[in-house]
């Protein structure tokens, strides 16, 4: 949950957002103007601010970005507007804007920029060891995949080698690449996270090399640049499939030489940073389809970490529920009916999308209760004892079939187990299949080791 400041001068759109936000649990506070805001802001302090560009007839969005970047600590800064172009973001940025957002903005992405804003800082991120300890927190899970999954990343954080996560969004890739800083012995230096989808390709040079005065039209001194932030430390570059191909060869020449230059300097500059890498594209196959290099590829990919969806590790789902309520300072026991319920849900949205379901809950529900009831009301369950509705069910759900297939086939050796005390061999003949099959099955859905 977040106290976020919405400054937006279009009445309709600021009522729009404000439930928007206030559904997803937060608490929201409206300004009409920048006039209006900036008093406000002197005054309160706020986790998120939320500003339109374009307000009195100028962009007067910027300062309000200026005013937040000034308040100590200072919020981050989410900049929305309808009139995208290369130099405001440059302006954005330059003044301490976190992110930088076009209309018409869907909850869906303003979700997910809150809570990368919420967990991450932009430039300088020295002091961020409390969000460390937050977000390492959500590495948890009993179930075998996860284990091995922090076993290996126990290991590949003894040596400083490039690794890349995979996995859907919302499976916790950025968590695990916090989890791999804090073991390594670079624990004590910056944690530098980027997301590559939200620098636009004009800016992205200069946001990670820096530049130098006078570099273009907007660089009236010298900046340094997410690399040299993050030295000594460890530089997490989030959705590395968005990179452009310009910028991914000066990315190669980082990793290979340790050396980069500023924008518009001669000289090179020597990189003490590790770098860690994430996406939930298949690089491979952008390698194919000739829009990610390949060289570049294999020298992100030394050590390849998946992170599986939640659907592939139900299991884990009671100690996540408890771990995010525990997070948000609530001392709830969720009843047996309860959690199973939630361990049942699609989750399409992974870990982001359970954390934004509690807030939800826990701001629909009666107090020291988590009413799924709410859930119901909000999108009818079908009737799946047709064929229809269960097609209908796979649409609303955002499920595809193989997901609903895996979940089936999951609930039906669930059972068999149950009814035949644990024992696979006997819950094969339950089922009708082969011991090898059953073995299989219990590996493929991450049952048994």
């Amino acid at each position: 949950m977040a106290d976020i400041l919405l400054v937006e001068d279009e009445r309709n759109a600021r009522q729009v957002i404000a439930m928007g936000l206030e559904a997803s649990g937060h608490r929201v506070t409206c300004c009409a103007s920048a006039h209006e805001a900036l008093p406000v802001i002197a005054q309160r302090h706020f986790d998120i601010v939320l500003t339109d560009l374009r307000m009195e007839g100028r962009d007067a969005g910027l300062d309000v970005v200026k005013a937040a970047a000034a308040k100590k600590p200072a919020p981050a800064t989410l900049l929305i507007t309808a009139y995208a172009s290369t130099e405001t973001a440059v302006d954005a940025m330059r003044f301490g804007a976190f992110d930088y957002l076009t209309k018409p903005v869907s909850m869906d992405e303003l979700d997910d920029a809150i809570h990368r804003a919420m967990t991450q800082q932009h430039v300088p991120l020295i002091e961020n060891q409390q969000v460390e300890e937050k977000t390492s927190s959500l590495l948890i899970g009993n179930s075998p995949v996860m284990q091995r999954i922090r076993e290996r990343l126990q290991r590949a954080a003894r040596r400083d080698v490039t690794v890349l996560l995979t996995g859907e969004s919302g499976t916790g890739k950025e968590v695990a690449a916090r989890f791999v800083h804090q073991h390594s012995s670079r624990a004590s230096q910056p944690f530098i996270p980027v997301h590559c989808a939200a620098i636009p390709e004009g800016l992205f040079e200069s946001e990670l090399f820096g530049h130098c005065k006078g570099a273009f039209t907007s660089a009236d001194a010298d900046r340094k640049g997410l690399v040299e932030a993050a030295h000594g430390g460890t530089l997490f570059l989030d959705e590395i499939g968005e990179m452009p191909l310009s910028i991914q060869v000066k990315l190669l020449r980082l990793l290979q030489e340790h050396r980069f230059r500023r924008v518009g300097e001669d000289i090179e500059r020597d990189a003490d940073v590790r770098i860690l890498a994430a996406t939930n594209r298949d690089l491979a196959e952008e390698v194919n389809q000739g829009t990610f290099r390949e060289d570049l590829f294999y020298r992100l990919n030394v050590v390849p970490v998946h992170l599986p969806p939640l659907r592939q590790r139900r299991e884990d789902i009671p100690l996540l529920v408890q771990s995010l309520l525990e997070r948000m300072g609530e001392n709830i026991r969720v009843d047996d009916k309860t959690m199973q319920q939630l361990c049942q849900l699609p989750l399409k949205g992974n870990v982001r999308e359970l954390e934004n379901l509690l807030q939800r809950l826990l701001a629909l529900s009666d107090e020291g209760t988590l009413d799924l009831s709410i859930l119901d009301e909000e999108t009818p369950l079908p009737n799946v004892s047709t064929h229809a509705s269960i097609l209908d069910h796979i649409r609303l759900s955002g499920n595809n079939l193989d997901d609903v297939l895996e979940d089936i086939e999951r609930k039906l050796i669930a059972e068999a187990l149950e009814r035949t005390d644990n024992n696979a061999t006997l819950a094969a003949k339950e089922l009708g299949i082969s011991f090898r099959s059953m073995r299989y099955r219990l590996k493929k859905l991450g049952l048994r080791e």
